[in-house]
């Protein structure tokens, strides 16, 4: 298991001049090598990826070292070999439809400057307290940086990259790690943990209830995603007033703009890493192995004629991110992750097992006219998806289920609240499920 860890670099006058060489260097060595290779393949269709980084290799690296050197070539012939890769899957039509260009690896550059960024071998750094020392670096010489942040992973160190952030004026360092252990809540736990069950929950991706999950124990759980859309919303008209001022002057973009963007996505992604994280725990003391995911495919790319929908679907949804991120998550206390498609799960009955003869009364609502139920339809959805990884013996008698709704800024250890149970039917084993309408509020 893989892990990567963001800190910030505090380095002083000197240190930050060595840093800058260093990273414009390391940019400049990418820029020259990609040129070379581009040219060779629009010229031929081949390139030759010995020939180019022995050549390169000689050329940079008594400037930044041969280790440094080093990593800078090798991340370029990953990036070729995956071009190549997805060229190939092309031919062969394996490739998904709104892949229409695969393009080659660009350069280093924004605005016609160059990306202050470089790589960093495992053994070239080192961790001592609040300090990071880099070494091998040929005529910069070596650099003693102070560093903030929270390094909460312990395990084998790999690969790292530093860059700057030209528009906060910032420098960061990104660590890789060999997961070994994870400090939670304070707490040095082992990664993967075990699980403390067999049990199976299906997950439904929505909107306005972001992860709606329902397990084989008749328990169940609700995510409300609508804290993603304020933030969306809230940033999209704090945007466009201020992209109407600077298109008043005659320009397109501006640093602050960037910034706004940035932010923008930062809290989107710091709510769904607290929901995600919140739920898979909830799902890990549940008992849960296995997690059966309904995956939207290709949503982000037909979204629909309405601009209000597309919108949701691609900014506020995010849903590429919440899937890898509850995959990653997932991993960590032991939980297998699979997917399946989506497709009718929230309009079919859980009862008669079809969506023929059914309707929603309202936005959320699904109601069977055959047996007079009224289901809250992102249940039936994660019931269904559940259905798909695992068939479900339904008992004879239909009963309410327990569900538990997860709420930003609340804590695990709150006391219940009640709601009105759902009118799902429950499995026919029964572990441990919540009583008839309770609601623990996170």
């Amino acid at each position: 298991m893989k892990r990567t860890v963001t800190i910030r670099l505090l380095p002083d006058k000197d240190s930050e001049a060595k840093l800058k060489a260093l990273c414009s260097l390391s940019s400049k060595l990418w820029n020259e090598l990609n040129y070379a290779r581009r040219r060779m393949f629009f010229e031929t269709k081949r390139v030759d990826l010995k020939g180019t980084y022995r050549e390169f290799y000689e050329k940079y690296k008594t400037l930044i070292g041969s280790a440094t050197a080093q990593q800078i070539l090798n991340k370029n012939n990953e990036a070729w070999r995956s071009f190549f890769s997805l060229l190939k899957a092309k031919k062969e039509g394996k490739t998904p439809p709104f892949m229409n260009m695969v393009s080659p690896p660009g350069y280093r550059k924004r605005d016609s400057r160059r990306i202050l960024w470089t790589v960093l071998r495992n053994d070239q750094y080192r961790i001592e307290g609040d300090y990071i020392v880099v070494k091998g670096l040929g005529a910069i010489g070596s650099l003693r940086i102070r560093f903030s942040g929270r390094i909460h992973i312990i395990g084998k160190q790999g690969r790292a990259e530093i860059r700057y952030d030209a528009d906060e004026k910032k420098w960061y360092m990104h660590i890789s790690f060999e997961v070994e252990e994870k400090i939670i809540r304070d707490e040095r736990v082992r990664v993967p943990m075990k699980p403390l069950g067999d049990g199976i929950a299906g997950v439904d991706i929505g909107i306005n209830s972001l992860l709606a999950v329902y397990v084989d124990d008749g328990s169940a759980l609700l995510v409300s995603g609508r804290p993603l859309k304020s933030i969306s919303f809230y940033w999209r008209s704090k945007i466009a007033r201020y992209q109407s001022t600077l298109n008043r002057c005659g320009l397109k973009t501006s640093k602050r703009l960037r910034r706004m963007y940035r932010k923008w996505r930062r809290q989107i992604k710091s709510y769904i890493n607290w929901a995600v994280r919140n739920a898979v725990e909830w799902l890990y003391y549940r008992g849960v192995r296995r997690v059966v995911v309904g995956y939207p495919k290709h949503i982000a790319q037909k979204p629909g004629k309405n601009s209000k929908t597309s919108f949701e679907v691609v900014h506020v949804w995010s849903y590429g991110y919440l899937l890898r991120r509850l995959k990653e998550v997932a991993e960590e206390y032991g939980i297998e992750i699979e997917y399946v498609d989506e497709k009718d799960t929230s309009r079919t009955c859980p009862i008669c097992r079809t969506h023929i003869g059914h309707k929603r009364i309202s936005r959320g609502l699904l109601k069977c006219y055959k047996h007079n139920k009224v289901f809250n339809t992102d249940l039936v959805g994660a019931f269904n998806i559940l259905s798909k990884g695992k068939p479900i013996a339904l008992s004879p008698a239909l009963s309410g289920v327990g569900v538990t709704r997860l709420r930003p800024g609340a804590g695990l250890n709150q006391a219940p609240a009640w709601d009105v149970a759902l009118n799902l039917p429950a499995p026919e084993r029964t572990l441990a499920p919540l009583g008839r309408g309770e609601v623990r509020c996170l």
